[in-house]
């Protein structure tokens, strides 16, 4: 109910997707992709590209509408509509999807790891490197030491020209993969917004923040939230400065080693937290899947408690390496793959009357939408086709390429409904990938060492997925179409981001790098730099068999999630989501289900006493709460790019 209420308002309101807003776009890309590589890596001071709203873009709306007030006083025709402000929001979101954690942060060091880590104790050279393909990496060593030591410019030719052919290279192959990714958001879309109603909780802010009548600006309770999460950040911010403020502790703290060792401490990293802006975002949510989410974490945790308790030496299986009992990575991608057959088998009418339009089989349909679903075939198939043909140029096989691209996408795709659907304000999978998948089920002994290479070469994108692009262009269309706008023109806006994006990001990271050195300051991107390699020495070397039981675990968590979506059939208010028991079997919950507990203990009691109506009353200082969270945490991240030190992170450590 939150939702509708989110977004019928100024529903009305017309706009279109125009040059200006693409340019201002194209030009906001590039300074948040500096921006963010300098939080993340250089200063860390903020990590925004690991949540599912990012922080800075909405910073940069922010920022934007102000300015636009300016011009609507001053040159009211040069003013951007609301359209146009979404549509700019929107790039910047892929742009920093392409800057993040989970993309280039990753990517980027894998293509020159391999070539400065070889060795002669290491025996890489013998082992995979002459058969890496030399235009996807970067072979030159010697212009290598300053990207990693820093105290130089990139700004030089002879630096430039190694980077510039494998850039280029994947930079058109992350082209493809958005052009794959938008061709099935808009081939599913009226699917999932006309037939299944999804609410799109995460669009509710910037949805709100752009009202033309700017009615959440003039409520009390708004100001009264921003005021929590504004003061909330200039304490601790100022407390960085001055120790002798007082510091108001809201971050994670580890609450296993207060518990008995045994067999409790088998859990690992179980932190509590308190992050305002969190338990704001958990407000909002369905109250089934907040609750949900914190239970089924919970649930993963006795797991290994009980699992330890008998001697198994169990872990909840982030780290990239074969699951142990419980394999709780391995049901969380079980029941991933789950959703994603059951999301495909709930559109299989609407699949139907698409393709039987496409190949000419009905005409049931209005001219453009046809036009639009047969342009959204061609990009599917055509990129398909382009990245299988890439994957075997490296040295692939078909069989091995079919099948990662379409677990990849089929991963992403159930990513984007579940944020259509829920909103979660995390979701990562980590290690959790097509990779992951098929090595389980096959074994590196079975896989010929070109498919082990590729998999190590597309780690950049697939080693988790906070931030994939395809949720945020899902949502791109949503709020465009609200506004009145085509999916055409959104989409176009979208296509334009995404050679920007990739280099963008790839810039960023190599000026920050040769300026401050990728392995003495920038460590975090070091390490992802090198965890692809590392994992595919131990292939080569202790070749992995296939884990059966890990292969088990995933087929449990697939059906435990197929009966928890029949329950909620059979019994509608029956308050576990099978939503929540997928997304909390990764890394990311930890940080937020102790705020997401909070949040659905709120709810449940405004609810219960005040109803509907109270409940909304508390939307405004939600949405305030975050606002301020966000504004005050981007200016100290500013901040601190300005002085060239580390300022408050509101988020994460």
């Amino acid at each position: 109910m939150c939702h509708k209420y989110a977004l019928t308002t100024g529903v009305k309101e017309r706009g279109k997707v125009t040059l200006k807003s693409i340019l201002l776009g194209c030009l906001l890309i590039p300074a948040n992709c500096y921006w963010v590589i300098a939080m993340e890596q250089v200063w860390k001071s903020g990590n925004p590209s690991t949540l599912s709203i990012f922080f800075n873009a909405i910073f940069t709306l922010l920022a934007i509408l102000v300015l636009n007030e300016l011009l609507k006083r001053a040159l009211p025709k040069a003013a951007f509509s609301r359209t146009e402000l979404l549509t700019i929001y929107s790039m910047v979101c892929i742009g920093t999807g392409l800057a993040s954690q989970d993309w280039m942060q990753v990517a980027l060091p894998t293509w020159s790891h391999p070539i400065w880590h070889s060795s002669p104790e290491n025996n890489w050279q013998e082992l995979f490197l002459n058969e890496l393909p030399r235009w996807l990496i970067v072979t030159d060593k010697s212009i290598l030491g300053p990207f990693y030591t820093g105290h130089e410019t990139f700004y030089r030719l002879h630096f430039i020209l190694p980077w510039l052919r494998p850039v280029l290279w994947w930079v058109l192959l992350f082209s493809a993969i958005q052009i794959v990714m938008l061709s099935i958001n808009v081939i599913l879309y009226r699917q999932w917004t006309e037939r299944e109603k999804l609410s799109f909780p995460i669009i509710q802010l910037p949805i709100e923040m752009t009202q033309s009548n700017g009615r959440i600006y003039r409520q009390n309770g708004f100001w009264f939230g921003f005021s929590i999460g504004a003061m909330l950040d200039i304490i601790n911010g100022l407390h960085e400065f001055l120790p002798s403020i007082p510091q108001i502790r809201v971050k994670m703290m580890n609450i296993t080693p207060m518990l008995p060792a045994h067999p409790f401490g088998a859990m690992g990293f179980t932190p509590i937290s308190l992050f305002p802006f969190v338990i704001a975002i958990g407000y909002m949510l369905p109250l089934d899947l907040c609750f949900s989410s914190w239970f089924f974490y919970l649930f993963f945790k006795a797991q290994i408690v009980i699992g330890a308790y008998f001697g198994w030496q169990g872990s909840m299986g982030y780290e990239g390496v074969q699951g142990s009992l419980p394999y709780v990575n391995e049901q969380g991608i079980g029941a991933y793959i789950a959703l994603f057959a059951i999301a495909i088998w709930s559109a299989r009418s609407h699949l139907t009357e698409v393709f039987a339009e496409v190949l000419g089989k009905s005409s049931n349909m209005p001219r453009t939408l046809r036009a639009q679903y047969k342009a959204a075939t061609a990009g599917l198939f055509g990129g398909m086709f382009f990245l299988i043909l890439f994957s075997i140029s490296i040295g692939m096989s078909i069989p091995i390429s079919l099948a990662f691209f379409f677990i990849y996408f089929a991963l992403c795709t159930v990513i984007s409904k579940i944020r259509a659907e829920f909103g979660p304000p995390v979701h990562d999978l980590h290690f959790g990938g097509p990779d992951r998948i098929l090595i389980t089920l096959l074994g590196s002994t079975n896989m010929k060492k070109g498919d082990l290479i590729g998999l190590s070469l597309y780690f950049g994108f697939n080693r988790a997925y906070r931030a994939i692009p395809m949720p945020y262009q899902l949502e791109a269309l949503r709020m465009s179409n609200l506004l009145g706008e085509s999916l055409e023109k959104t989409s176009i806006s979208l296509l334009i981001a995404a050679p920007i994006a990739s280099l963008s990001a790839c810039w960023a990271i190599l000026h920050w790098a040769y300026q401050v050195g990728l392995s003495t300051t920038m460590t975090e991107s070091y390490r992802f730099g090198g965890q692809a390699w590392l994992r595919l020495y131990s292939w080569l070397t202790s070749p992995w068999q296939p884990n059966i039981p890990a292969a088990i675990a995933m087929l449990i968590g697939a059906l435990f999630a197929t009966i928890l979506m029949i329950l909620r059939f059979i019994f509608p208010s029956f308050p576990l989501h099978p939503l929540g028991y997928t997304i909390s079997s990764n890394w990311a919950m930890n940080c937020v289900w102790f705020p997401l507990m909070i949040a659905s203990i709120v709810k449940f009691i405004v609810l219960r006493y005040l109803g509907v109506t109270g409940y909304r009353l508390g939307i405004p200082i939600a949405i305030g709460v975050i606002l301020g969270e966000f504004t005050v945490g981007s200016l100290w991240s500013i901040l601190g790019l300005i002085m060239k030190r580390h300022t408050y992170a509101f988020w994460l450590f």
